[in-house]
């Protein structure tokens, strides 16, 4: 008996739920004209007042990037004939592939350098203070009163954590709103870098010293190994040729002295043969360092990196032409979906003075 019980209740709370149901599509059914009404002057306000906003400019930059590789593929064979393997050598120009340059744009430390440049020259003010004022954050900060006297127009050296971490919040959002990293084709080594903004001249601006911050970065990053290695080998030869040419003036020194030696005085020979094997060690020394450097050479630029820039940004800047269509869009979705929400809450309301 309990059992059929239960079934008749589940069996009638499932029809009441369907007959509110009904009744709350039969309810905006009847009240369809007020609901489209709606939408329309909601799509209405927004679209008004993204008109008379500024405009939206995308600043764009677009570079082919070719990854530079060491000289593995020729000693390859060569190593593995004699055991040695270069995997390990060869996948270290993994490290720097396009995905990464992309998260270098990203990184928080390559934001904040292009934010702390100049706009034109050393006197002009900062791209951060120009971003600041014109994103009205300067009037926000300085209502504060720890920070009513807070600028960036301040040497690096004696900026304080207040700097960082409001250059931190304005770096997330930046990045989050108007910075786009993307590569258009996966099979090309094509990468492009957006900055939008309401302001041409900023966005011009911080995309030009962004891409020259990162690339160059990048650049001096994926050589620095073999650049130093470079500076050893090069530093080598140079103390070993002074030796080599040392000892060639104190051999010219020796022969000057003696210029025709009594072959039959050995001992007057000693300095003479001692000069002539360290030139000779010296000689071959010299020689075999000058080898590892000129292929040292040749893997440094082997390794640096090609970034050949391809198209830049040019005023005036492009306005997104997409952008009317999508705001239409999503206005009048915003506006069906806050008048739909809202004649479902009247529903329930009269539903509940009903009950009570």
């Amino acid at each position: 008996m309990n059992a059929s019980k239960d079934i008749d209740d589940e069996r009638i709370s499932f029809h009441d739920f369907i007959d509110k149901v009904k009744g709350l599509i039969n309810y905006l059914s009847l009240h369809w004209k007020k609901l489209v009404l709606g939408s329309l002057i909601i799509a209405f306000l927004r679209i008004t007042y993204e008109v008379f906003r500024d405009p939206l400019y995308t600043a764009e930059t677009t570079f082919i990037i070719e990854v530079g590789e060491g000289d593995m593929s020729q000693l390859g064979s060569l190593a593995s004939v004699v055991g040695i393997n270069l995997n390990n050598i060869s996948d270290e120009s993994q490290l720097f592939d396009t995905d990464h340059i992309v998260e270098l744009y990203k990184s928080y430390r390559m934001l904040k350098l292009a934010f702390l440049s100049r706009l034109s020259d050393e006197d002009s003010e900062r791209l951060i203070t120009r971003f600041a004022r014109g994103k009205k954050l300067l009037k926000k900060w300085h209502r504060d009163d720890e920070l009513k006297n807070f600028s960036f127009e301040i040497p690096t050296a004696d900026m304080s954590v207040k700097h960082d971490s409001i250059l931190m919040e304005v770096i997330y959002d930046f990045k989050k709103e108007q910075l786009i990293i993307a590569k258009p084709n996966r099979k090309l080594m094509i990468l492009s870098v957006k900055v939008e903004d309401d302001d041409a001249l900023f966005a011009e601006k911080f995309n030009t010293v962004l891409v020259k911050i990162v690339n160059q970065f990048y650049e001096s990053t994926s050589t620095k190994k073999t650049g130093e290695n470079l500076k050893i080998l090069q530093s080598q030869a140079d103390s070993t040729r002074v030796i080599l040419d040392r000892s060639l003036d104190q051999l010219a020194t020796i022969s000057e002295l003696q210029p025709n030696p009594n072959p039959l005085y050995y001992t007057n020979q000693v300095p003479f043969q001692k000069l002539q094997i360290d030139i000779e060690a010296s000689a071959a020394v010299y020689e075999e360092i000058i080898k590892n450097l000129e292929m040292a050479k040749i893997t440094h630029r082997n390794k640096k990196p090609l970034i050949q820039i391809i198209d830049e940004p040019i005023r005036p800047l492009s306005i997104d032409k997409s952008r009317p269509i999508n705001m239409i869009a999503a206005s009048g979705l915003i506006g069906g979906i806050f008048m739909l929400l809202f004649f479902t809450l009247q529903y329930v309301w009269k539903k509940l003075i009903v009950i009570s």
